[in-house]
């Protein structure tokens, strides 16, 4: 199983990479064309983006935040963090009554058994709420995971879509920041910058993955 774990952290990897890639080669050169694409279909294209970051949550190789972000300066700020918040109290619905339904043999799959009782520890009925406010915050990454493992533990549904919601909210910043900096300095440097930000953001998530996937 731990063979099983270590080839899923490539794929995740290698999914990644080659997403960021695709955006960096993609989105900019084409971006009007996606602006016209999103004003002719206001309901294809919504759908197709909250689609894709759905099932990033529920296959965790898929890597479907990147998505969110890529799509920036085609949706605006406002929009992209409305599509990004749906998709994800959506796709964490979906894993957490999975995880619940199904039990270890569904989440072992995706989690090292080491980890899954580490993070079900942390849950105590006395603090469960906050135990897991304070992960979903802090494990941003690695959130697709976390949604398993909540439904393992015996925090109850309230409580995990409310402390999902509510570790959304920092995200708004996020998007807004995201937005500002393309519009002030991304246009005019975009490959470079594309560059930088792509070796940013896959040397956080390898880190990420790397101490997600070690062993204890």
């Amino acid at each position: 199983m731990q063979k099983e774990h270590r080839i899923l952290a490539l794929m995740t990897l290698a999914l990644t990479g080659l997403s960021l890639t695709f955006f960096i080669l993609f989105v900019p050169p084409n971006l009007d064309l996606l602006i016209e694409f999103t004003k002719s279909h206001p309901f294809l294209a919504p759908f197709i983006v909250i689609s894709w970051r759905i099932l990033g949550i529920i296959i965790p190789p898929l890597p479907g935040g990147i998505v969110s972000f890529a799509l920036l300066p085609v949706f605006g700020w406002e929009l992209s963090f409305l599509y990004a918040a749906i998709s994800v109290l959506v796709g964490t619905t979906i894993a957490f009554v999975l995880a619940r339904k199904f039990r270890e043999p569904l989440v072992k799959r995706f989690v090292p058994l080491q980890h899954m009782h580490h993070w079900e520890d942390k849950l105590s009925d006395k603090t469960e709420f906050l135990s897991f406010l304070v992960i979903r915050v802090t494990t941003g990454p690695v959130m697709d995971f976390i949604s398993y493992i909540a439904g393992l533990s015996k925090i109850s549904y309230k409580k995990f879509i409310f402390a999902t919601f509510i570790a959304l909210l920092p995200d708004v910043f996020l998007y807004w920041a995201g937005e500002e900096f393309y519009s002030g300095f991304y246009n005019e440097n975009t490959y470079w910058v594309s560059a930088v930000i792509a070796l940013i953001a896959v040397a956080v998530y390898v880190a990420y993955k790397s101490k997600f996937f070690k062993k204890t």
